[in-house]
């Protein structure tokens, strides 16, 4: 008997209607936005251990140049030697070109003051050239994601002013059933 009194006596919970669902699902989506856009802020830092792999992708795969009048495409890879610790930032890439274009022939890796007939040309300053493409798209992106970010706070601010106001009505609307 005892049993049958408890459960009697515990709120019964209401089928959430579809609004609430929608609220539910609204807030959640919006919470995952603004989570995935501070993480993607987050690991494109400078300190964030995949910054390279992010330089990597956002790099044009290939920069046309010229020397001595021979058209020349360098081409940039991820340098798997490469020790944060010991070596500069820029030797976190390696350059290379094919001989007359051919892929089907080995790298050709530019190392510092390597000569292209009679230039003297350091794999720096190629880098820096991919680089600098970078530079731009990278400075879109984090523009997006501050934009992005912004529109968010200000979405969840609303979000939660809307959430605060219906909790604030429902205690209302109980108040002044009490009251009657």
């Amino acid at each position: 008997m005892a049993k049958n009194k408890k459960i009697k006596t515990k709120k019964e919970k209401k089928p959430k209607t579809k609004q609430q669902k929608w609220a539910i699902g609204l807030g959640i989506a919006l919470a995952a936005l603004f989570v995935i856009t501070i993480g993607a802020r987050l690991a494109i830092s400078s300190n964030s251990p995949i910054y390279n792999d992010y330089l990597i992708a956002i790099m044009p795969e290939s920069v046309d140049t010229v020397f001595d009048e021979k058209d020349m495409t360098l081409y940039i890879e991820k340098n798997k030697d490469f020790d944060k610790e010991k070596n500069p930032p820029l030797d976190a890439f390696k350059v290379y070109y094919y001989e007359n274009n051919d892929k089907s022939t080995k790298k050709i890796y530019i190392e510092n003051g390597e000569k292209f007939e009679g230039e003297n040309e350091s794999a720096t300053m190629m880098t820096l050239q991919f680089l600098g493409n970078a530079t731009i798209t990278d400075g879109i992106i984090r523009k997006i994601l501050k934009n992005t970010l912004i529109v968010l706070c200000i979405l969840l601010g609303c979000y939660l002013i809307f959430i605060w106001y219906i909790i604030w009505s429902i205690r209302y609307d109980k108040k002044k059933e009490l009251n009657k």
